[in-house]
């Protein structure tokens, strides 16, 4: 495999990132509600997920937002699957390439539309009786607990989270347990193994933090009940990882470039 799939023509990625820079290009929207087909399984369980899709590791060529990415997270990263296989066209990769530089350029314009964003799902869900959850990184690993929320050169919180104290946000993480600034209560994270970090991936069950893997079990077909001494549970019938009991593990089915690996990212049965 190569290490990093090439997402699109190294010119139109300038392009858009400059677009975006002077304010002549801006995000259709941060968070994709009811579209994506991980998170819509939470539905059947009473929650309306956003989740924001950014480009992953260096991507993007101007912010490297998965740091501790293994080769083999990158090329099987979940950013090339279904409607993000560049193969497809540019469509998706350009909207999350659109994102990103939003993210990185126009901070303040940011804050403001994913505020204005979750704002729309919180009132979604209450005229579908649903409760909302926010995952903000997609296909990201930026450590949003660390990140204030600033506009117009004022902090109005220190985190997207402190803002939004009785809305559950989680995501997947490859930050080691001891990296991590202590967590909001309620931001949840579930550590993710790699073919490089299994030392890291024991220590955080050891710590009471579940680690997702993924198997090379094919749809349709068990996960393994356990791995390494600990239970396995499907974690592709929903993306609702705050609901796990820990510690365990959430197992995921190779998807996308991932069903060709050959780095040991994926775990073969």
């Amino acid at each position: 495999m190569k290490p990093y799939p090439e997402l699109m023509d190294w010119d139109l990625m300038l392009e858009t990132i400059q677009q975006v820079k002077d304010g002549t290009r801006v995000p259709c929207y941060l968070l994709g509600i009811g579209s994506d087909p991980k998170t819509v399984k939470g539905e059947k369980f009473g929650y309306l997920t956003g989740i924001q899709y950014l480009t992953p590791a260096d991507g993007s060529g101007i912010a490297n937002l998965c740091p501790f990415a293994s080769a083999g997270c990158k090329a099987a990263c979940l950013n090339t699957s279904g409607h993000g296989d560049p193969r497809m066209g540019n469509t998706v990769q350009l909207a999350r390439l659109t994102r990103t530089a939003f993210w990185q350029f126009q901070r303040n314009e940011y804050w403001k539309l994913l505020i204005k964003e979750i704002d729309r799902l919180i009132r979604k869900a209450e005229r579908k009786g649903a409760i909302p959850a926010v995952r903000p990184n997609g296909t990201s690993d930026a450590v949003w607990e660390r990140t204030p929320v600033v506009i117009d050169g004022v902090t109005i919180a220190p985190n997207i989270m402190s803002l939004y104290p009785d809305i559950q946000f989680y995501d997947y993480t490859k930050w080691p347990y001891d990296k991590r600034d202590e967590l909001p209560d309620n931001y949840h994270l579930t550590f993710s193994r790699s073919e490089d970090n299994h030392d890291e991936a024991m220590y955080n069950l050891k710590m009471g933090r579940n680690v997702t893997v993924v198997f090379s079990t094919k749809k349709n077909e068990a996960l393994p009940e356990s791995w390494n001494g600990y239970q396995v549970i499907d974690a592709d019938l929903s993306d609702l990882r705050f609901r796990d009991d820990a510690p365990l593990i959430p197992g995921l089915r190779a998807k996308g470039y991932g069903k060709k690996d050959d780095s040991e990212f994926v775990v073969r049965v």
